[in-house]
């Protein structure tokens, strides 16, 4: 009898590692693979949020700028101030209240601190002229009202010359006031010069010019 020999089931079967070989990916690739796709996407991520700070830095300035140019320019520019003929009448007359009430602040208050003041004072044929300094002009004036008068300051024949420009003008007029001595009274008639000019927003005299000729009496 031939005895026939059969092989083992177990020698038929493929080896483990020839399966695992062939039939499947091997788990270390597998991971080898995410290791590098996650690479990838963390050198991508971080160059992308370096780029991204250096575009919103590099635009930062010029946004700021644009900023500021934006906002100056949004802001309107303050109007000129002119001179007009109602505002010089409102100086004037401002002014004749303030000689009437003899208040010395009152009438240095339309005059510039840098004001040029000079006084002519007639004696008969000859005229001395001096010129004062704002602070010297309030001590004459002081001494002025402090002497007795009539309160009846007055001003005539007032003509105003207007600067094309309107940022200046010319004031000529001549004044007329009764003061009081001795039982007597003088009638003393003068004439004035006023330049004024547009200083911080406002009108203010500049150049004062009295002419005093005394007793007219």
């Amino acid at each position: 009898m031939r005895a026939t020999k059969r092989a083992p089931e177990e020698n038929l079967k493929p080896a483990p590692e020839q399966r695992s070989s062939t039939g499947h990916v091997h788990p270390l690739a597998i991971g080898l693979c995410i290791a590098v796709v996650v690479a990838v996407i963390g050198y991508a991520l971080l160059n992308g949020q370096r780029l991204s700070m250096l575009f919103f830095s590099d635009r930062s300035p010029t946004a700021q700028s644009n900023a500021v140019l934006s906002d100056s320019s949004s802001k309107p520019s303050k109007p000129e101030i002119h001179l007009t003929r109602e505002s010089i009448d409102l100086l004037l007359n401002t002014l004749d209240e303030a000689i009437r009430r003899k208040d010395v602040d009152g009438v240095l208050r339309h005059i510039a601190p840098d004001a040029t003041i000079t006084i002519h004072m007639k004696q008969g044929a000859q005229q001395q002229s001096t010129t004062l300094t704002r602070e010297d002009y309030r001590k004459t004036l002081a001494m002025g009202f402090a002497f007795p008068s009539a309160n009846d300051f007055a001003r005539v024949n007032t003509t105003v010359s207007l600067a094309a420009d309107e940022r200046s003008a010319k004031v000529l007029f001549k004044s007329t006031e009764t003061l009081r001595q001795a039982q007597r009274e003088i009638k003393i008639e003068g004439e004035e010069t006023f330049v004024i000019k547009i200083r911080s927003d406002k009108p203010l005299i500049i150049s004062l010019e009295q002419v005093v000729p005394g007793d007219s009496t």
